[in-house]
């Protein structure tokens, strides 16, 4: 078996190295992963130590042909890059060291610069959530301590700054959150990597000086507000989310729409957009100037196209904000071009493992980014089914000069049904573990939304942006407007049907495991034994059906407790820790919450939930207590003093205990209850701070 998987590696060595960016990726999960921060020197030592063992083995292999003759180099190759992840993740964290919050200030008075203006909620759109860089603090606070980037509500207070005024504000700051379940969007590190550390709420605020606005932040609103004049309404604000990446106009129903027809992404800059906008601009270029003789027999005009497709896309990147998913769109289109300007396959995996190792290389975070995780999963899956199809596809549209005309639409209109279904179960995995949301019509509602928005919505996008230059044209805006309206119809008509958005429950990480490494097997190798990436892909499947979420929650704050039974998540309190249960319940399969019957609940023979024990009598307690020594005792008050003369202390968990120790969760098996901390799973990191 040994020999014959060197013998499969050897046949395909030419695809080593796209396994390059997969090491580093493994190697920063590894990093994420670690409970305690591991030294830098020794980090660095062991990287070196390994690089010369590296550079050993190519001084003693002096023919380079032996290189790819011993199939045992692909594993060195591939520990050099997991340890080469692991260190960048390392010196990564080491170069940024965040400032964070450790104490709750009620009151202080900060000077910074505006950076960010965020509208979280659309009904609301007095409520903003604003971040402040290069903050200082009030004369007699000790500035080595605190943050020098915080990100703060304001609730309804009126705000007549812009990104770059200098403000004062009078604030009150909180640590970072942690996560509130094992598998919950973990805030602490998010904010750690942006460089934020500390929130809060804005109590009162002023602008001290207005910044000049530069040329590019002026040509972005003025071209926003013309997109709205020509199409007032929804239209021009989906309108200006595509071209300027300004969101914070679509309403509220038309979002959930998208979201629920699995067509979402059409309203955030991404791959697509910038792939179009390149594209579009790239055959504009290409087809005019060939329309000279001149320089089309003469010139290179082809790689023309591409050098101004590249700076198109550079200035639509700036345009629309500089989004850090358009950045990473924008970095693969422009290998795409390179790749044309020296004559190379412009559309191939290696173009996309050098995009993955640059991106990882610079932000290693961003494994664990969905949006990092959704792009390249769903190109990888396109390349990787092109590879081998575009060509035969090809050869059969130009077979016959007499069926052209009727072979080309068909080529066309199955490639873009071929590339929907690829992405669509590309992303699929990833779409279900993080979003705990599974759409059946995500095809349906893909099949129509991109080549609505391909070959109708953004090419006439692009020419209405032109046309601006000389007014703008009435035609072409009316063109794209329909084009939008046609899209908004079908994301509601879909998002109507049944199915659309069926809750599903966070899948085991083994899951989301299984199904990357075997949809990489598939995709990265070429030779038959790439179908053994069947096997993991087969088996994650399993890992759906295996229940591995606690039966009984407990806040951090000790705001509420709940229990999972039939399907309910049974709450303490419907009024306080409404954010805790509701992300529980989503994480659930979005279980329906109601609060438990009565006080007290002896759930099992081993655990007491107590329930608002500030309302009962120290007897009722004490009673309790006694008839119940054996068991548990959870609560969300303070009733360690009235039981600890009868219940041992490590059977109690009650407010002070879980804010001095974070969130718990109990599961419940055949030996008992078994109980999990959530501080022990975080570990000690630069960015766990315990509030």
């Amino acid at each position: 078996m040994i020999k014959s998987l060197n013998t499969a590696l050897l046949e395909d060595h030419t695809r080593w190295l796209l396994w390059w960016p997969v090491g580093m990726a493994a190697g920063i999960l590894f990093y994420f992963q670690l409970l305690t921060e591991p030294s830098l020197t020794l980090v660095l030592l062991c990287a070196g130590l390994v690089l010369a063992c590296i550079a050993g083995v190519r001084i003693f292999y002096k023919d380079h042909r032996l290189l790819t003759e011993t199939a045992g180099l692909f594993w060195v190759y591939a520990l050099v890059s997991l340890i080469v992840g692991f260190t960048v993740a390392k010196v990564r964290t080491e170069l940024l060291g965040t400032p964070l919050l450790k104490e709750a200030i009620r009151s202080l008075e900060i000077t910074g610069t505006l950076i960010d203006i965020e509208h979280p909620d659309l009904k609301k759109p007095d409520k903003r959530r604003i971040t402040i860089d290069q903050v200082q603090y009030e004369s007699g606070v000790p500035s080595t301590i605190l943050p020098t980037k915080v990100r703060l509500n304001t609730a309804a207070l009126k705000l007549d700054a812009e990104p770059g005024d200098q403000i004062r504000c009078r604030v009150s700051l909180l640590p970072l959150s942690p996560p509130v379940s094992l598998q919950g969007y973990n805030f602490q590190r998010q904010a750690y990597f942006a460089g934020i550390g500390a929130v809060g709420r804005v109590q009162s605020c002023q602008t001290l000086s207005k910044k000049p606005k530069t040329k590019l932040y002026q040509g972005r609103y003025k071209l926003t507000q013309a997109l709205r004049k020509h199409l007032p309404g929804p239209t021009g604000e989906i309108a200006a989310a595509l071209i300027t990446g300004d969101r914070s106009g679509i309403p509220k129903d038309i979002r959930q729409h998208f979201t629920d027809a699995g067509i979402a992404h059409i309203l955030a800059i991404s791959g697509l957009h910038v792939t179009l906008v390149a594209g579009i601009l790239f055959f504009l270029i290409r087809r005019g100037l060939g329309l000279v003789p001149y320089l089309a027999e003469n010139y290179g005009i082809k790689k023309w196209a591409a050098v101004a497709a590249i700076a198109a896309t550079g200035l639509y990147l700036a345009i629309s904000g500089y989004g850090f998913p358009a950045q990473r769109a924008f970095m693969m289109t422009t290998l795409v071009m390179v790749g044309i300007l020296y004559d190379r396959n412009p559309l191939s995996m290696r173009s996309l493992a050098i995009a993955a190792t640059v991106i990882l290389s610079l932000y290693p975070k961003s494994i664990v980014s969905v949006s990092f995780q959704l792009s390249f999963a769903a190109v990888t899956g396109l390349v990787a089914v092109y590879e081998g199809g575009y060509q035969p596809l090809k050869d059969w549209m130009v077979r016959q000069s007499t069926q052209r005309w009727i072979r080309r639409p068909l080529g066309y209109g199955f490639g873009i049904v071929l590339t929907t279904l690829v992405a669509t179960v590309a992303t699929t995995p990833f779409v279900v573990y993080t979003f705990n949301r599974f759409t059946l019509q995500a095809i349906l509602g893909n099949l129509v939304a991109i080549p609505l928005t391909s070959l109708w919505i953004m090419p006439l996008g692009v020419l209405s942006v032109l046309s601006l230059s000389v007014g703008g044209s009435d035609t072409l805006f009316w063109l794209w407007g329909l084009g939008i309206h046609w899209l908004c119809q079908s994301a509601e008509w879909i998002a109507a049907l049944p199915g659309a958005a069926i809750p599903v429950a966070t899948p085991h990480p083994g899951f989301l495991m299984l199904t990357t490494v075997g949809g990489l097997w598939l995709c990265l190798w070429q030779k038959r034994w790439r179908w053994l990436g069947l096997v993991p892909l087969i088996a994650s499947i399993g890992f759906l059906f295996f229940d591995h979420h606690p039966h009984i929650y407990l806040a951090g704050d000790g705001s509420v407790m709940a229990y999972r039974f039939n399907r309910t998540l049974y709450v303490s309190s419907e009024k306080r820790g409404a954010f805790y249960f509701e992300q529980w319940a989503r994480e659930l399969g979005g279980l329906e919450v109601k609060p438990w019957p009565g006080s007290n609940i002896l759930l099992t023979p081993d655990i007491l939930l107590m329930n608002d024990p500030y309302h009962q009598r120290l007897k009722d307690i004490q009673q309790i207590c006694r008839n119940h020594d054996q068991a548990f005792i959870l609560s969300n008050g303070y009733i360690w003093r009235q039981c600890q003369r009868f219940v041992p202390s490590q059977h109690i968990i009650d407010r002070r205990s879980l804010i001095e120790n974070s969130t718990q969760f109990i599961y419940l098996t055949s030996k008992g209850p078994s109980f999990v901390c959530l501080r022990g799973r975080l570990g000690k990191r630069p960015w766990y701070i315990a509030r």
